[in-house]
C-alpha cells in the first residue's frame, strides 16, 4: 500500500536535510486533520527525519510518530516565561547533541510556532553561523510566526527582526 505524502503547510528547513521547524503535522488546533497528519508524517520520514520534538502541551500525535517508526521527545512549554526560557535552553542543548547524529530532526508546536522558529534560528546560528535575525526572517517567510517573545529568546530586538525581514 502506497502512503500519500504531503509537505506541511508551515515548514522551515532551517538546516536542509538536518533540522526543520513546523506547525503540528496535520495542522494546529481545530484545523487538525488526521489524514493530513499521516501524509505530513510520511513526508517528514521520507525526508530523513528520525526524531520529532513536540513542544505542545498535550501528547497528541506522539503515538502516530511511534507507529511511523520515528523517535519522539515531548517537552511541553510551561505557561511562565521563566519556564519557557529553561525549556529553550534544555532543548537547545539536547538538539545540539542530536544534530551530530545522522538523520534529521523536526521540531513543532501546535499552531504556536514562534518558540520552534526561535529554537531553530538559535541552532542554525550556532551550527552554521547564520545570524539569528536572518534565521527568524527565513522562518517567518516560511509561514512560521515570529513574535517579540521569540526574538527575545535569541537576543534579537523586534525592530532588528523587522529590518531583517524586509531585507532578506
Amino acid at each position: 500500500m502506497k502512503l500519500d505524502m504531503q509537505e506541511p503547510k508551515c515548514i522551515w528547513w532551517a538546516w536542509p536535510r538536518k533540522l526543520c521547524a513546523l506547525e503540528r503535522p496535520g495542522g494546529g488546533g481545530r484545523s487538525h486533520r488526521p489524514d493530513r497528519r499521516a501524509a505530513e508524517v510520511a513526508y517528514l520520514k521520507a525526508r530523513g527525519v528520525r526524531l520529532i520534538v513536540s513542544v505542545m502541551g498535550s501528547r497528541h500525535n506522539l503515538a502516530g510518530y511511534e507507529a511511523a517508526g520515528l523517535d519522539w521527545h515531548h517537552a511541553p512549554l510551561p505557561a511562565d516565561q521563566t519556564g519557557v526560557v529553561a525549556t529553550f535552553d534544555e532543548l537547545e542543548l539536547m538538539l545540539r547533541h542530536e544534530l551530530r547524529r545522522s538523520g534529521a530532526v523536526a521540531v513543532h508546536g501546535d499552531s504556536r510556532t514562534d518558540f520552534v522558529a526561535a529554537l531553530c534560528a538559535a541552532l542554525l546560528c550556532d551550527a552554521r553561523r547564520v545570524d539569528a535575525r536572518i534565521g527568524l526572517a527565513r522562518a517567518a517567510r516560511a509561514g512560521l510566526t515570529v513574535t517579540p517573545e521569540a526574538c527575545a529568546l535569541v537576543g534579537v530586538k523586534p525592530r532588528e527582526f523587522e529590518l531583517a525581514l524586509k531585507s532578506a
